[in-house]
């Protein structure tokens, strides 16, 4: 009896044990699914857009991890992020940026904006050569194409699902540095 009992016992621990260490996202997609079977529909509601703000913190983590290491002779700040209920207003999804200064206090800001429905709108201007050659001078870094702005700005979609931007006050070379020192790789494994 007693063997039988240890045995349940140590069953339900291992089996109960995820269930204490559930994360907030996993807690918060099970409470909206609990409400929605109880048919509180504004409670589901508010325990999904909770988990979709968590995931876009992981997301937006994430992202910052990725920005560039500032240059030689160069400075950095954090990188800031900004998640989808800042961007709702632009239709929702994720921004990080990167502010980088050199010696001269020039500047190169990189942002990385992703999941936004804005993307939709520059995918096609950026496929057409021709289309995105009335915006400034195309080029490529690896097999991604990029725009050189006439507003000075260089903009480049990867993995149609990141819209890149780098801007300033420094030169379009440095710019264009700090757009290649970003691991397009590790951003389309995300």
């Amino acid at each position: 009896m007693k063997a039988s009992l240890l045995t349940r016992s140590v069953f339900l621990s291992l089996t109960l044990l995820p269930l204490a260490h559930a994360d907030d996202i996993s807690s918060s997609i099970e409470e909206g699914l609990t409400a929605y079977n109880n048919h509180d529909l504004k409670a589901a509601k508010q325990a999904l857009d909770y988990a979709s703000q968590l995931i876009a913190q992981q997301s937006a983590t994430a992202l910052s991890g990725l920005m560039p290491e500032p240059l030689a002779e160069w400075t950095a700040e954090e990188a800031s992020t900004e998640g989808t209920s800042a961007m709702g207003l632009l239709g929702g999804g994720i921004q990080v940026s990167r502010t980088y200064t050199n010696s001269a206090g020039n500047t190169v800001e990189m942002q990385i904006t992703a999941d936004s429905p804005l993307l939709a709108q520059w995918m096609p201007m950026l496929a057409n050569p021709a289309m995105a050659a009335t915006m400034g001078k195309v080029t490529k870094i690896g097999k991604t194409l990029v725009l050189q702005g006439n507003d000075e700005q260089l903009t480049m979609i990867v993995a149609n699902r990141f819209m890149v931007t780098v801007n300033g006050s420094a030169t379009m070379d440095e710019k264009m540095t700090y757009a290649k020192a970003l691991d397009q790789g590790k951003l389309e494994a995300l």
